[in-house]
């Protein structure tokens, strides 16, 4: 079980106690210590590639690519890491995160990758994405990478030789 933070008592004449220590002094460094352990990370490996057609958000992989982290209440960093490739020129994917089912962000996603010539088609590039979520209440939270991409457009991500790698962790 994870310990409460409770703010600092302000010292006066009165006996110090170990009722007093075990709260303000113990309790509260086991609570940010907690914090500093608060991590998760996924690698992702297999025979055959992800890939997808989809013009709207979808899971990248609803299993391998989801993390649950229990919180103590306050920012956590999202972080990403893998190969992306297209099936033509000048296409894009977009990438996005989905904190407990929704979509962190509303538009185009966190960042897109995008190729840029003829040259480039069918090629796995390195791609690398961290997101902050500021003030997240305390809890078992689930995240999910997610991505779509242009109509027309057939995106793939490498887990055969590049092995992607998903993480949270509460800072």
């Amino acid at each position: 079980m994870a310990m409460a933070w409770t703010s600092p008592k302000t010292w006066t004449s009165e006996p110090l106690t170990s009722v007093d220590l075990n709260t303000y002094v113990r309790d509260n460094q086991n609570h940010l210590k907690d914090r500093i352990d608060s991590s998760v990370s996924t690698v992702v490996s297999g025979s055959r590639n992800y890939s997808t057609t989809a013009t709207e958000w979808v899971d990248v992989d609803p299993k391998a690519l989801a993390l649950t982290l229990q919180t103590h209440g306050g920012d956590v960093l999202l972080g990403f890491t893998g190969a992306v490739s297209h099936n033509g020129d000048s296409k894009v994917t977009y990438f996005n995160v989905a904190v407990d089912g929704n979509d962190y962000f509303s538009d185009d996603g966190v960042t897109q990758f995008n190729n840029a010539s003829h040259n480039d088609r069918f090629r796995f590039k390195p791609i690398s994405i961290v997101v902050m979520i500021p003030s997240l209440s305390p809890g078992s939270h689930v995240f999910k990478l997610r991505w779509k991409t242009l109509s027309g457009n057939a995106s793939a991500m490498d887990i055969k030789t590049t092995h992607p790698q998903f993480w949270a962790k509460e800072i």
